[in-house]
């Protein structure tokens, strides 16, 4: 036998409680009007300390709420589980300008961070990742292995791709050539992460052929769009400059609200501060209703027992309201 959800304990025992010092509150109410009926200045119930029957069941409904809280399980065994979603393509721009530190602690960093945070919304959903800057890499092809996605999303950097830029154009076209597969008629979303910075790829035509196959495209431009942030050069203590100028990234939202508008159904979300907003698009997706079957996944299952905490519990909260007037025991003082 072992526990499921341990950390239920952080919360669980300081909300149950509330309802004991309730029962207690009402036992020391009533014990003080019994007091206060003798004659007003004696000892009212003979000098007697009570354990009433009622504090005793609620004593006993709590601790096995709780031991159901903790969701007791056994019998773990894998088993392949059906799963279902939709073929999710990471694009994230690695080009030197995602090093500026208008999100902290990096535009590249913050990204890679909140993917990673965001894993379990991801569940049921075959996950790729394609880097690109001046030209595009492959480096997750579409899986459920959600272990690997993590492996390759946490090597991305700088060095993951041969040419540095910004081809936003080209990182489209390799999903489409490489990941999608016109016969499976799959749900197909790309969440395109960048500071939107094009270099003449021809980014909104692909987005519009995107659209043609039925896919969407979910663009986060990050960054400032206004002032912008510094690029690091390659020594980071230094900034990046051109012609002794510094040179700054901005977000350039135009290019990706056009891009996502030539998709089928995209949206484009500006972060310009704090996290990306990965859960929620996940979310917005799946109310869209357009998952399917992604194929199959071990899993680990077990038996619950939870069901057997909760009947004692009910029974003993019942008890608990129908002996408030028993007492279990009486010591006199």
């Amino acid at each position: 036998m072992s526990f499921f959800d341990t950390e239920a304990l952080l919360w669980a025992i300081p909300s149950l409680l509330f309802p004991l010092f309730f029962i207690i509150g009402r036992i020391r109410r009533r014990r003080y009007r019994i007091f206060m009926s003798g004659n007003g200045y004696g000892r009212g119930s003979g000098g007697s300390i009570s354990f009433p029957f009622s504090l005793f069941f609620m004593i006993l409904s709590i601790c096995f709420l709780i031991l159901a809280m903790l969701r007791p399980v056994s019998n773990p065994r894998l088993k392949d589980v059906e799963q279902s979603g939709r073929n999710l393509v990471f694009v994230i721009d690695v080009s030197r300008s995602m090093l500026a530190e208008d999100l902290a602690p990096n535009r590249l960093e913050r990204a890679r961070y909140d993917i990673l945070n965001s894993m379990d919304a991801l569940s049921g959903n075959r996950v790729a990742l394609v880097a690109f800057a001046g030209s595009p890499v492959l480096k997750c092809p579409l899986t459920l292995d959600y272990t690997y996605f993590s492996q390759a999303l946490s090597d991305l950097g700088l060095n993951s791709v041969s040419r540095g830029g910004t081809n936003l154009g080209d990182a489209v076209r390799i999903v489409i050539d490489e990941l999608f597969d016109p016969e499976d008629r799959q749900a197909m979303d790309i969440i395109l992460i960048t500071d939107g910075e094009d270099q003449d790829s021809f980014p909104v035509q692909s987005a519009a052929r995107a659209g043609q196959e039925g896919i969407r495209i979910i663009a986060l431009g990050l960054g400032n769009q206004e002032s912008g942030a510094a690029v690091p050069g390659e020594d980071e203590s230094e900034t990046l400059s051109y012609q002794n100028e510094p040179v700054y990234s901005r977000a350039d939202m135009k290019t990706l609200e056009e891009m996502a508008a030539a998709s089928r159904d995209g949206w484009a979300v500006a972060v310009e501060s704090g996290r990306l907003p990965v859960p929620a698009i996940l979310q917005k997706l799946y109310m869209k209703g357009e998952n399917k079957n992604t194929g199959k996944a071990e899993q680990y299952v077990y038996d619950e027992h939870y069901r057997w905490a909760l009947i004692p519990a009910l029974l003993f909260f019942i008890l608990a309201l129908l002996s408030e007037n028993t007492v279990l025991f009486r010591r006199n003082e």
